[in-house]
């Protein structure tokens, strides 16, 4: 009896304890850290997302970049941060696709994060340059047929989705292009409008721009459904390629063993923000597709995206060296 009601009263002090700790949460700035460049569509995002956060928190959401090793700095800092939610990060697929292709990782994508709320979706872009004169994928195929050797593919970098979605289009369309590996979308863009590279799979928002002034040919792209900011673009699947469903993502993540009240409020927060049209047009303005859910859900993503990633770049040979 005397076990039973320790037991409750320790219930009991943790509950009380609960709110208090949503209600001091939080009490000086929170860091949120990027794993790219200023600049891009993860930074982007996650700058539009801590503005309004800052305003719902009352407290700064600084944004942080703290760059390199394909975001796996970043990911090292926070998985290793204090989890106390002043140190969170704006993951992106590279998280998942981490394992696949880096062997001795200090960091495990599932067991050393706290998912808090998915916030966008990138939808992938298949594009090609002018001077191919082709407009769709059934025209594209039959070009790169006809010319099998002479159509490079530009990689934003060997251990991207980006890269891997070009690369299980290749196989599965069987096409002899020669996959040239950059570091870095805006490279890779540099040499496609140069006409050094034919043909390039990229996030919508790194593209968006050079598609409307007519600098590349918008020809595809890989989501399962049309995309919203696109929505004129034909599916791979609608073209004769089923299928694909590839697209990148950007959520908010914490260390493991992040407070469950911290992690329910700034989900609720989240959601709130994201559902708001106005937000939901300015990210459309950066190419980027809102999508929110809760946690559960977002740490059930990461896993299938880990498996998923490891599968495909297994399948088509993918390492970070090639």
């Amino acid at each position: 009896m005397r076990k039973f009601a320790l037991a409750l009263a320790a219930l009991a002090l943790a509950s009380a304890a609960s709110p208090a700790l949503a209600q001091s949460w939080p009490s000086r700035p929170v860091k949120l850290l990027v794993g790219f460049p200023a600049g891009g569509s993860t930074d982007l995002a996650a700058r539009l997302l801590a503005n309004r956060l800052s305003q719902a928190l009352g407290q700064s959401v600084v944004v942080e970049n703290k760059v390199g090793a394909s975001g796996n700095i970043a990911s090292e800092t926070v998985a290793h941060a204090p989890a106390d939610g002043y140190t969170l990060m704006m993951a992106a697929t590279s998280m998942a696709a981490a394992p696949a292709f880096f062997d001795k990782l200090a960091w495990d994508p599932v067991k050393d994060f706290t998912p808090v709320a998915l916030v966008a979706t990138v939808p992938i872009m298949l594009v090609a340059t002018p001077q191919l004169n082709v407009r769709n994928v059934a025209e594209l195929v039959a070009y790169s047929k006809a010319r099998p050797g002479q159509v490079n593919m530009a990689s934003p970098g060997p251990t991207t989705l980006v890269r891997l979605s070009g690369e299980q289009f290749k196989q599965t369309a069987k096409l002899d292009w020669l996959t040239v590996n950059y570091k870095g979308g805006a490279p890779a863009m540099q040499d496609m409008l140069a006409g050094t590279a034919q043909v390039m799979f990229a996030q919508i928002s790194d593209v968006i721009a050079q598609v409307k002034a007519g600098k590349l040919v918008p020809i595809a792209v890989t989501t399962k459904a049309r995309s919203a900011i696109v929505p004129e673009i034909p599916t791979l699947s609608e073209s004769g390629y089923p299928g694909f469903g590839f697209a990148t993502w950007q959520g908010v993540v914490g260390p493991a063993g992040l407070p469950p009240e911290v992690v329910a409020r700034l989900n609720r927060e989240i959601r709130r923000i994201l559902a708001e049209p106005e937000t939901r047009t300015q990210f459309l303005a950066i190419g980027t597709d809102v999508a929110t859910g809760s946690p559960e859900e977002f740490g059930a993503l990461i896993a299938e995206e880990v498996d998923k990633i490891k599968r495909i770049a297994k399948s088509v040979g993918a390492t970070a060296a090639n």
